[in-house]
């Protein structure tokens, strides 16, 4: 497993070396406004790299929304993102499994999620992220995930749906990942066919919260313990890359990499 950063989209090869990562995730467009991805001039440059492992979709994206408008503009910003990530070489972009808002309930969400999906052509993979919060999020717990996978797993579409775990996410998003973290992580694994990208965050608050706040590691309620023993079962299942997505001041990324490699030195 290669550990890496989600880092700053500006320079991100240069900061990959100074937080000593060895791969990155980046923003392909602001996260927090409509924009979609403009050419980066730095393309050529990580195609040649092979470094970038992933983009993080806009945090607006809501394929599961009952509002038309919030569900094109995620459509186009998504089709976007992919083409870019293509053109850079990034391995996959990972979008929030998001949540009915507007109206609905789990039902309503996949359905819209199937519907947005099949609107998607690209070779590069969606990677689905569990999610924090959302009573109705089809991403928030296992069961729900197992339905949203199971979906998307037997449409015929034209992109490649792949899964993103984040142990934040499913420390504050389901109580009974605190209960058995290693166990959580396989069943993530199982009801999503795989995980293909780590995201490795402490979280400030306690289990089951449905808060999505991340702190570096060690320093939040989830305790080394349990991060060692999530990062080493994903490991051990085969996950190539792990991602810390965590404060970078003072050095906090840098030692937060070399945490998760002392996770993985057996």
């Amino acid at each position: 497993m290669i550990v890496g950063a989600s880092v700053p989209a500006k320079n991100p090869l240069r900061v990959r070396e100074e937080r000593g990562a060895d791969c990155v995730q980046i923003h392909l467009s602001a996260p927090r406004v409509w924009r979609h991805p403009v050419g980066r001039p730095d393309a050529d440059e990580l195609l040649a790299s092979t470094c970038a492992v992933a983009a993080h979709a806009p945090y607006l994206c809501n394929p599961a929304s009952a509002d038309d408008v919030v569900r094109d503009r995620t459509t186009a910003n998504l089709q976007a993102t992919l083409d870019e990530a293509e053109r850079c070489g990034i391995g996959g972009v990972v979008v929030h499994a998001g949540h009915a808002a507007g109206g609905g309930d789990i039902d309503d969400a996949l359905e819209r999620w199937r519907d947005l999906a099949h609107r998607l052509s690209s070779p590069i993979p969606l990677l689905i992220e569990n999610t924090a919060s959302g009573t109705t999020s089809p991403g928030r717990h296992l069961a729900d995930l197992a339905r949203l996978f199971e979906l998307l797993r037997g449409e015929d579409l034209d992109v490649p749906i792949g899964a993103c775990f984040d142990t934040c996410h499913a420390w504050a998003g389901d109580p009974t990942c605190a209960e058995d973290p290693a166990a959580y992580v396989k069943g993530f694994a199982d009801v999503t066919g795989g995980i293909d990208l780590l995201h490795v965050n402490d979280s400030k608050d306690p289990a089951g919260a449905g808060r999505d706040r991340h702190a570096n590691l060690g320093d939040g309620m989830m305790g080394l313990e349990t991060l060692r023993d999530m990062v080493r079962t994903a490991a051990g299942l085969g996950v190539p890359a792990a991602i810390v997505e965590t404060p970078s001041e003072d050095g906090g990324q840098l030692r937060d990499i070399a945490i998760i490699r002392g996770f993985l030195i057996t």
